[in-house]
């Protein structure tokens, strides 16, 4: 599988991120590491998680990278993985109250280097921000931590565009690493901002798009899929409702069409077409993915190789409106 080497460092990944928020919860131990032998295997190298995931069900904290920590001390493939955690995620007993400050992040850092069984992260991210705490107080913190050894990189994820402008700022004029890579919800399909029910998650819309374009900073798009929503309706699954109230919408059935057109052209699947799109963005792009079963999994790991010629990416990318 090819190598896609991401701006501002010396990582290179697989064009697709093998996303693990449903480790140790929805996906069993045991089928979670079969799933990143196979992801493996087939080229990918590239996989993301966070200190919060699993943390949803009462219990054992960190259930998603303890899975992947127990991974890497099994297979002594650590070396071989580009792994992105993130920390400092709202308390989930009341998302309003924040966490992002210099003693919290510290604290889930060097948490996830334990359940993770590592000594570093190759990109550590920010899972939320605090636009009460300044952007001084926050990147000296990961500074900190990438000079101790403990974060090769950092980045942000659910930042607004101006709070990452003003930590771009900083990092200039302090001669700091900086934010290498954001973080946000994206996908083909345009979104029903009003029906997102997490407020504090950040979209992509033309504003961002046009910052990174610019800037020529790493993206990192999860829910990079819709959740499936294009796939469902091409097999004639019911969309459920949450899913529909988020993507139900006059651009998307414009999109649909298009991608089943192109689909057809191309002789592969809804989801590979929808993913290579992500993967032909005019700055570097990674899809995060998780997978349900095997048969997903392939489908994603073919994508990687799928060329969309400029008049495909084009006739797709004239119909996006991107949030409504």
């Amino acid at each position: 599988m090819r190598r896609v080497l991401l701006n501002n460092t010396d990582l290179r990944v697989s064009p697709i991120c093998m996303g693990t928020a449903n480790y140790g919860t929805d996906i069993d131990r045991e089928t979670a590491k079969t799933q990143i032998n196979m992801f493996v295997e087939m080229g990918g190298n590239f996989i993301d998680t966070a200190h919060v995931y699993g943390d949803w069900v009462p219990g054992v904290k960190g259930r998603s990278e303890r899975i992947i920590g127990d991974w890497f001390k099994e297979t002594g493939r650590r070396h071989d993985i580009i792994l992105s955690t993130k920390g400092a995620h709202p308390d989930l007993s009341d998302m309003s109250k924040s966490r992002v400050n210099p003693a919290e992040i510290k604290k889930d850092l060097d948490e996830s280097l334990l359940y993770l069984k590592t000594d570093y992260i190759d990109i550590y991210f920010l899972h939320r921000d605090n636009p009460q705490v300044p952007v001084a107080e926050i990147l000296d913190t990961l500074e900190d931590a990438r000079l101790k050894g403990k974060i090769r990189y950092y980045g942000c994820s659910n930042w607004s565009l101006p709070r990452i402008e003003e930590a771009d700022r900083y990092a200039r004029e302090h001669q700091l690493s900086g934010f290498v890579c954001n973080q946000l919800m994206w996908s083909l399909a345009d979104i029903n901002s009003y029906n997102v029910a997490d407020k504090t998650l950040v979209l992509m819309d033309r504003e961002t798009y046009e910052y990174h374009k610019r800037t020529g900073k790493n993206a990192m798009a999860y829910t990079s899929i819709a959740k499936g929503y294009f796939s469902k309706k091409a097999d004639g699954i019911p969309v459920p409702k949450k899913l529909s109230a988020v993507y139900d919408n006059e651009s998307n059935e414009n999109i649909y069409r298009e991608l089943v057109n192109i689909s057809r052209e191309l002789n592969r699947s809804i989801s590979e077409v929808a993913l290579a799109y992500m993967m032909h963005q005019e700055f570097t792009t990674v899809p995060i993915v998780s997978f349900s079963n095997q048969q997903q999994l392939k489908e994603g790991i073919r994508s990687c190789d799928l060329v969309l010629d400029n008049d495909i990416v084009e006739r797709l990318r004239r119909l996006k409106r991107y949030v409504y």
